[in-house]
């Protein structure tokens, strides 16, 4: 099982969408995407949304891995939790 922390940080430049209000934890399995067609377009899309970081996402031993996501908290910055949970278990391989 993998676990994934993330937080929207209220960016300084005042981007409309990120406003620090929430963290959410996310749960679920992960695996290396082996196909590798779907990996390079997973690839290729994440280094289209991250200009400046190529070094994280194109490289030799720098794997794409998929994560199904089960179950997620999302907490706000009023400690008020939401429990989601996934109605079904997705396949990271189905495009």
């Amino acid at each position: 099982g993998v676990a994934l922390l993330i937080h929207d940080f209220a960016d300084e430049g005042g981007a409309d969408r990120l406003t620090g209000e929430f963290s959410i934890t996310m749960n679920g399995t992960c695996s290396v995407v082996g196909d590798v067609v779907l990996a390079d377009r997973y690839r290729q899309a994440h280094l289209k949304n991250n200009p400046d970081y190529p070094q994280f996402i194109v490289g030799q031993h720098i794997a794409i891995l998929a994560v199904s996501v089960v179950s997620a908290r999302i907490c706000n910055i009023n400690d008020e939790v939401i429990k989601w949970t996934s109605s079904r278990n997705i396949d990271p391989s189905v495009k």
